[in-house]
């Protein structure tokens, strides 16, 4: 049974050059889309982290020349309104170090390029981890998706953000492994586990929960299933885990925060994004705002301009602007803004084609080609998010840790339409989990079927002897991912009856 399953998925005929065939297919659609988004100017916040990308290669000079650092620019365009946690900005960094008047075009080569190299690497990471076809898959969903191939070309920090959290996921499952084998992990695998967890935090902060809700996970993992030395070890990792990600986190956290003149821990933005995507905007500054900007920026200036008129900070007036906006907010009216939420979220993935292409390439070839392949492709994917979540399966402890790790991975990025503006942007942030949700599929099918042949083709002893066995595959597992598939279908039911 074994080794069938091994030959099913995790070692492929011919896997390496299946791989390298998809390696080269990514490359060379993503060239053939490269003219169509070279030149395309920047787009809302891409902005911003390209400024702050600049305002940080400017500190490296004069870090390096020992001169006086520029400390108004740094507060200006890198902590700015605290709304951006500065991850793409350091990503850029290198770009503006060697060339500091780099053209659009080069800025988008060069994220291109970046973000190939990230999906290599997260391919080379599943591909240990659980085999060739979930490589595979990974390189087909999202890598050959024109949509997720043209957001790669794009400065905005999910995309990469998605790639660092399968490769958490990916980690995370190795870790399962060793603790249901008894052994506790090392203290470098606890702070691997924390460098990759702070930085797809500094990529995108709503992954905030995500990566907590992943490390508390493998804490109580840790303290139910190993020895006392191995537990000690364990957590002692995750100490380390713990102290590596808040060691990181802590120089923006304070910077910001004395920026800012109140608390800030990732980003400043979730007030006013709770006030434009479920308050009423004509309440957001205590009225209505200066219709001379944009419902962002509007809210922003006017939080300053009355922090600076009664000596306080920007971010508690926020919050209370955001109050006020919130008023008349109903359990009817919010769950009616979260459906809609989801609708943008993943209704159209191809939604921003408009948004980012060169205008001259609207309603062209290329621009249907993009749309139409990545509504097929996303649609075809979300059925097996959909199949996952409602997963409960007994087969084997691989397929039901993968399970319960994609169950929080995912409820934690589609926690994102319950408190903020959602759109077709968002979505590349768990496109990789997309891959990891088809092949379990594939895999709990496959598992199905062997075990299927081995009742019906082989005798009761042998038959016995592959069962597994509750040393090795825990029941408790099973009963998570029923709990797991209940709380979603709570959530769900009650989203829908509180819009009726």
């Amino acid at each position: 049974m074994i080794a069938e399953l091994e030959r099913t998925y995790r070692r492929l005929p011919r896997g390496r050059l299946i791989l390298a065939v998809l390696v080269a297919l990514h490359v060379v659609l993503k060239l053939a889309l490269l003219p169509k988004i070279g030149h395309a100017p920047l787009v809302g916040d891409e902005a911003s982290y390209v400024d702050g990308g600049r305002a940080l290669s400017n500190l490296v000079r004069d870090l390096v020349s020992l001169g006086p650092v520029d400390s108004a620019e740094l507060e200006r365009n890198v902590i700015g309104s605290g709304w951006f946690m500065p991850g793409m900005s350091v990503l850029l960094t290198p770009l503006f170090v060697v060339d500091p008047d780099a053209s659009l075009l080069v800025i988008r080569c060069y994220l291109g390029v970046l973000n190939t190299l990230l999906l290599l690497l997260a391919v080379r990471s599943v591909r240990r981890t659980f085999g060739d076809l979930y490589a595979a898959l990974l390189l087909v969903f999202p890598g050959l998706v024109p949509m997720w191939l043209v957001f790669s070309y794009g400065a905005w920090g999910d995309l990469p953000a998605g790639l660092l959290i399968v490769m958490l996921v990916a980690h995370l499952v190795t870790i399962f492994r060793q603790v249901r084998s008894g052994s506790a992990f090392s203290l470098w695998e606890g702070a691997w586990l924390g460098l990759v967890g702070i930085a797809v935090v500094y990529l995108r902060s709503s992954a905030t929960l995500l990566v907590g809700g992943m490390l508390v996970v493998v804490l109580a993992s840790a303290v139910a299933l190993l020895r006392r030395r191995e537990r000690r070890q364990a957590v002692a990792a995750l100490a380390v885990a713990g102290g590596v990600f808040l060691a990181l986190l802590a120089p923006w956290s304070i910077t910001a925060s004395h920026s800012l003149g109140g608390r800030v821990v990732t980003t400043t933005s979730v007030p006013a994004a709770l006030a434009n995507t479920f308050g009423d905007y004509d309440r957001i500054c205590f009225g209505e705002c200066d219709p001379g900007s944009t419902k962002w920026f509007s809210p922003l200036r006017y939080a300053r301009e009355v922090a600076r008129a009664t000596d306080g900070n920007e971010v508690d007036i926020q919050a209370q602007m955001s109050s006020y906006a919130r008023t008349d907010v109903t359990p009817q009216s919010y769950a009616r803004d979260v459906i809609v939420n989801f609708g943008a979220y993943g209704g159209n993935p191809a939604g921003y084609v408009d948004t980012i292409m060169v205008p001259d390439d609207h309603g062209t070839v290329t621009f249907w080609f993009v749309a139409v392949v990545t509504d097929v492709m996303w649609f075809v994917a979300l059925l097996a998010v959909l199949w996952s979540l409602m997963l409960a399966t007994r087969r084997s402890f691989d397929s039901q840790i993968l399970s319960i790790v994609l169950k929080l991975g995912l409820g934690s990025l589609f926690f994102q339409p319950f408190v903020h503006l959602s759109s077709s942007r968002y979505w590349p942030s768990s496109a990789p989990l997309f891959a990891l949700a088809l092949g379990l599929f594939l895999q709990v099918r496959t598992e199905r079927r062997v075990a299927v042949g081995v009742g019906h083709d082989r005798p009761a002893a042998e038959h016995a002897a592959d069962t597994p066995t509750p040393a090795t595959v825990h029941r408790s597992l099973f009963w998570v991912q029923l709990f797991l598939v209940c709380a979603t279908l709570v959530v769900v039911a009650g989203v829908l009856l509180l819009a009726i």
